[in-house]
């Protein structure tokens, strides 16, 4: 068989290895510099609105964030079989692609408006239990939301382009420049005079149009294959359509993970712990940019070279893959879980035990998660979505019907977390069953020896140091950073030699010093 080494000596995997390197670079700087304004978004926004209205706007956006799924359900299937399709260097079958997918999506838009202005509506109106002196704010805040989530509709074939490209660059740039903007918006909200939360709703539908822009202006002039073409081969309908629907089922099960239990809690427990659950939320947020910096940089690859047949490189791609995210996931969480109290007080004005216990849980249950991410990429290259997602997320939809009856029974709000993390663990048991009957490369005995207990083994060290770092010093401020360096270098060593084999430490060199020393 093939070594990594062997592999990469052939020009276009050469090419390709560097393409990921750069590529994951560039997305880090953006996942650095996103979370680090999204923490202070989060921290201005508890100042300028308070936790009431916080949570408030929560739950609302939450309704209309329920259809949001559609969004990378649409993103994700266009980008396949963008890559797809340029593995094979069809352009004519791309620009199809791209048109179908707008005639897709601005159906799917009218529809979703219907839906929200009819159904979602009247849910806001009669179940939210909306204090009636900020129903009027309310509805303006579910408005706003409605119209933002059609203008991230319409830009997703363009997104889909600019990822298939692998032009991660202004992918990252945009997405930036979008993060700055609320940043500003969420700043100025200690400056207006009138209803606060009025006046944030606006500006994120004010910068959603602007995103919508950037991506439909930069999408028509730097790629050919955004051209709109009249597609009638009810084929290609079929295809995206019938891929999109199971992805959909994929990124609805997450939905109901995540804001479905948002809306729950404000049902149950009122505005203040859904306030406490938001803050988790953007905690989980800013790991999954970590997740997707990594996912986004491999997918394309991966996806490119299943279509061209390169099954060795495919499948080596899959197991670095793993250990890299699983790794740098590592090197973060165990730190962060046992200084969370630190952070929290410097990231936030007043911090209470139930947002302690929620950002705790949040990130053992974003790591958790973040394990099928390769294994999702290995099916979507194969487009057997159906069976895959059918399983899986047949598990992880039980998670809502459990927190309501946890609830219902008069149970404590972080038992929301520990469902969503007990369906999670099940429902990547279900993946890695799916992959092994799918995918004849994958074996279970390599899955667990290369990976699952080299990452016991390295979690169990860092666990272990971190706590004698925990425990040792007193200072917070000291405690905290040695803790996120101490550790993670010796993290970083050990991982080195168990983690990872010697041609994937070659590859790694080979792949990644170049763009380092630029």
């Amino acid at each position: 068989m093939k070594t990594i080494t062997g592999s990469i000596e052939d020009k276009g995997q050469h090419r390709q290895s560097g393409r990921i390197a750069k590529n994951t670079v560039l997305l880090f700087l953006r996942m650095f510099v996103l979370m680090v304004i999204n923490l202070y978004i989060v921290r201005l926004l508890l100042q300028g609105l308070g936790k009431d209205d916080y949570g408030t706007f929560n739950a609302v956006a939450g309704v209309v964030t329920s259809l949001s799924c559609l969004n990378s359900v649409l993103a994700i299937a266009t980008q396949r079989f963008f890559s797809f399709v340029s593995g094979k260097g069809d352009l004519t079958d791309m620009k199809k692609i791209f048109s179908a997918s707008v005639n897709i999506n601005v159906g799917l838009s009218l529809f979703s408006l219907l839906l929200l202005e009819s159904i979602g509506l009247w849910f806001i109106s009669f179940k939210l239990n909306i204090p009636a002196d900020r129903m009027t704010a309310v509805l303006f805040i579910y408005e706003f939301s409605c119209f933002s989530f059609v203008c991230t509709l319409l830009q997703i074939p363009f997104i889909a382009a600019v990822m298939a490209n692998e032009d991660m660059g202004v992918y990252a740039l945009i997405s930036t420049g979008e993060c700055l903007l609320r940043l500003l918006v969420a700043f100025l909200i200690l400056y207006t005079k009138g209803d606060h939360l009025i006046f944030y709703g606006g500006g994120l539908l004010a910068i959603s149009i602007i995103n919508m822009l950037a991506y439909v202006i930069y999408g028509l002039r730097y790629y050919p294959e955004c051209s709109y073409t009249k597609v009638t081969e009810t084929s290609m309908y079929k295809q995206l359509i019938s891929f999109s629907g199971w992805t959909f089922l994929g990124s609805l099960s997450g939905i109901f993970l995540s804001q479905g239990n948002t809306v729950l809690l404000y049902m149950f427990f009122g505005s203040a712990t859904t306030a406490a659950f938001a803050i988790a939320l953007q905690i989980n947020h800013a790991f999954n940019s970590l997740c997707n910096s990594v996912v986004l940089a491999f997918r394309p690859a991966m996806i490119r070279s299943y279509a061209s047949n390169d099954l060795d490189f495919t499948n080596r791609l899959f197991y670095f893959a793993n250990k890299f995210l699983a790794f740098i996931l590592l090197v973060i969480s165990v730190p962060l879980i046992f200084e969370m109290d630190t952070v929290l007080n410097l990231w936030l004005e007043e911090v209470n035990p139930e947002i302690l216990l929620f950002a705790r849980l949040i990130i053992i249950y974003t790591i958790f998660l973040s394990l099928h991410h390769p294994i999702t990429i290995v099916m979507y290259a194969m487009g057997k979505v159906k069976a895959y997602h059918l399983t899986a997320e047949s598990i992880t939809l039980l998670c809502l019907p459990f927190s309501y009856v946890f609830f219902k029974f008069g149970m404590p709000s972080w038992l929301a977390l520990a469902s969503m993390i007990g369906v999670i663990l099940v429902a990547q048991v279900s993946r890695l069953m799916c992959l092994h009957h799918s995918y004849s490369s994958f074996s279970y005995r390599r899955y667990l020896f290369s990976f699952v207990c080299p990452l016991l083994l390295l979690t169990l060290i860092d666990a272990f140091t971190a706590f004698i770092f925990h425990i040792s010093i007193a200072s917070p401020i000291l405690r905290l950073i040695v803790l996120f360096t101490i550790p993670s270098m010796l993290l970083c060593l050990i991982a080195y030699y168990i983690l990872i084999n010697n041609s994937e430490r070659t590859y790694l060199l080979q792949t990644f010093t170049p763009i380092l020393k630029k």
